[in-house]
């Protein structure tokens, strides 16, 4: 079972799907499924809140990506593949792979099936699995003709920003959001305790590591902690833990800054508590879009650039 695991992260949806004899509810089963990152899944929310009105919400996506779709509101189970047509760096077409993922869906017993992608992604090699797999109906958004693989061809304008793109799918296959939800990206809470992370007292985040931030220098990232810690703030580093942030977390030290200042948490954190920390920072300096949809989730002030923090002072 290299490709397919089964998560359950029941005990933070706070969701049950048994009834109180102890035989599974009869509510309706939607299957959600983004096969992306981190970042594109928490995108996602206001359209799996929609579905979650009515349906009990199993998300699929790629293992990477379990954790985001856990802090997802509404999502009640977590499946994950690693798909061949989806990723940076996508395995080998396995036969054997793809007839289990069809089995498990199969067993699922799924009343309808949404699949969530990006303008430039294609949505029907997973609509065929889900169709081997008898789900109907099926709904995506998709500017290729589907053939018989899709119920439902939703094609939103390409101007619409990629949570409404989702939501707009989930409108048309007849779920919306509760009255009052404006369809803000969100996650579930409460958001676990942080003091013993990061220490007490206000502080900004920032994420000098991975993805969009790489082509961002070393040495601007510790251009930009050493003014924010100049200006009166303490800095909490978040990201992978690699040479990056060790070399930020030094550099700010040795421009002056004091004794817990600056703290790196690189690498000593999952998604949940990066949740919380954002949650309660001050403001946060990201080139991860991951981390920039998580803050913009919390509702924390994102800058635009941490180059852009430097030369303003």
């Amino acid at each position: 079972m290299r490709a397919l695991t089964i998560d359950s992260f029941r005990s933070r949806a706070g969701t049950d799907s048994s009834g109180s004899d102890g035989s599974r509810s009869h509510r309706k089963r939607s299957l959600v499924v983004r096969l992306d990152n981190a970042g594109e899944v928490l995108l996602a929310g206001p359209a799996v809140r929609a579905v979650a009105r009515q349906s009990h919400v199993t998300f699929l996506t790629a293992p990477d990506s379990a954790e985001a779709a856990a802090l997802l509101p509404g999502v009640a189970d977590v499946l994950t593949w690693q798909a061949p047509w989806a990723g940076d760096e996508p395995p080998a077409l396995d036969a054997a792979d793809v007839s289990l993922l069809v089995r498990r869906m199969a067993a699922g017993c799924f009343d309808d099936a949404l699949i969530l992608t990006a303008r430039h992604q294609s949505p029907l090699p997973t609509a065929m699995v889900l169709r081997l797999a008898g789900i109907a109906p099926i709904a995506a958004m998709s500017s290729d003709s589907p053939g018989s693989l899709l119920d439902l061809w939703h094609n939103p304008d390409p101007d619409v920003a990629e949570p409404g793109r989702s939501l707009s799918l989930a409108r048309a296959a007849g779920y919306d959001l509760a009255p009052g939800d404006v369809g803000r990206l969100a996650v579930r809470r409460p958001l676990p305790a942080t003091d013993w992370l990061t220490g007490h007292g206000p502080y900004v985040v920032a994420h000098p590591g991975s993805a969009g931030a790489a082509r961002w220098r070393a040495e601007r990232w510790v251009s930009a902690v050493s003014v924010l810690v100049r200006h009166g703030h303490r800095v909490v580093l978040t990201g992978k833990a690699g040479e990056r942030c060790r070399t930020v977390a030094a550099g700010a030290r040795a421009a002056g800054a004091a004794p817990g200042t600056v703290v790196d948490l690189a690498g000593r954190i999952d998604l949940l508590q990066l949740a919380a920390v954002v949650d309660r920072a001050q403001a946060v300096l990201a080139g991860n879009p991951a981390v920039r949809h998580l803050a913009s989730a919390v509702h924390t002030p994102v800058a635009p650039h941490s180059v852009a923090v430097a030369d303003r002072t």
